[in-house]
């Protein structure tokens, strides 16, 4: 009885790799031709099989690539993303799914502390900062975006990025550390899914939301932070704020919240000593006198004043510019307002040399 061979050549060739090929022409002499199928990635799709679509089926994996890249691109045009990114940054998002943050606990007191004056968070560099976040109802096939962005208008639209310095590749951090996160300053520490990602230079991390376990009522995330606020070539003495968005698996925003955060060397410093700008004790205020007929401003005074000084001494000229525009911006922060700050805080830096 003779046995039939029910593969054709070309199929039974596509089983032998191109090593096997070599140890045939060294023992045997000669040279064979190679089948197309050898020398690409994959095979090709025989044309018979119409199940799927030819743009979905197996393909070379450098045209995959190609096709992922210009599906993303289509997607979500250079347009798209600005006004994606702007959007989430506006306040005027209703919350839908009653989306709520709040701080979970451990390392407080030493790594990371919280003003309830100030609703601010000062925290170390490289420490975790546990987060809960709960959302109503507990439904699945949600996502949090987690983005750092510069606080005050005229930085707004900047890139929060780390600063050269620590994303250096001698710097230890980075030693195994995937390359598409060395310019995120946000990292996501408990959740392995999470996709870093950069649009337009808008840095942002994207985490799969799961149910809470039977018992728990919120979910936790937990974040470390890369660099700091006072790195001269990265987020350079500018107030940031983290923005937690909501977002369903199209991306629709559903829910926001905002945290106030200074990433820093010594939070109980720093901690104290924007309490007392933000708000002078008694002790201190009690050592002014104050004329008798005269009242103290309240943070809400529009009132434009002009100063006409001459200043001595170009250290004190600048000292006194900066103190005003300090001013000024805490104002901004504090208020919100910070549209009006701004023509008058840009006078002030033109004026700086």
């Amino acid at each position: 009885m003779t046995n039939t061979n029910i593969m054709s050549d070309s199929q039974e060739s596509a089983l032998i790799d191109e090593e096997c090929y070599k140890d045939i022409e060294q023992q045997f002499g000669g040279t064979l031709p190679l089948p197309e199928s050898v020398n690409g990635e994959l095979l090709p799709i025989p044309e018979k099989i119409g199940t799927y679509n030819s743009t979905y089926g197996l393909q070379p994996i450098e045209k995959f690539k190609k096709l992922k890249e210009e599906e993303e691109e289509n997607m979500y045009p250079a347009s798209v993303q600005e006004h994606m990114f702007s959007t989430m940054l506006t306040d005027d998002i209703y919350n839908h799914l009653n989306f709520q943050c709040s701080l979970g606990t451990g390392g407080a007191g030493q790594d990371w502390l919280y003003s309830e004056q100030l609703g601010k968070v000062y925290i170390k560099m490289e420490k975790v900062l546990p987060m809960r976040f709960t959302w109503e109802p507990l439904v699945s096939g949600l996502y949090l975006r987690t983005t750092m962005v510069f606080m005050l208008e005229q930085h707004r639209n900047e890139p929060v990025k780390r600063c050269h310095n620590h994303m250096a590749p001698s710097n230890s951090i980075n030693q195994n550390m995937d390359p598409q996160r060395i310019k995120h300053v946000v990292h996501c520490v408990n959740h392995a899914s999470s996709i870093y990602e950069e649009r337009n230079e808008n840095f942002s991390v994207l985490t799969p939301l799961c149910t809470p376990e039977a018992g728990s009522q919120y979910m936790p995330i937990s974040f470390k932070f890369l660099c700091k606020n006072s790195c001269v070539s990265g987020l350079n003495r500018r107030p940031t704020e983290l923005v937690f968005t909501l977002e369903n698996q199209i991306g629709v925003v559903l829910g926001r919240q905002k945290l106030l955060i200074r990433v820093c060397s010594c939070p109980k410093r720093d901690k104290l000593k924007e309490e007392e700008t933000d708000l002078p004790s008694k002790r201190k205020l009690s050592n002014v006198a104050l004329p008798s007929n005269k009242k103290m401003l309240s943070s809400n005074d529009k009132h434009i004043y002009n100063i006409n000084l001459n200043v001595v001494g170009k250290e004190n000229y600048l000292s006194v510019l900066k103190h005003a525009f300090d001013t000024m911006a805490g104002q901004a922060i504090k208020t919100g307002q910070y549209e009006f700050y701004k023509p008058y805080m840009d006078e002030i830096l033109r004026k700086m040399p």
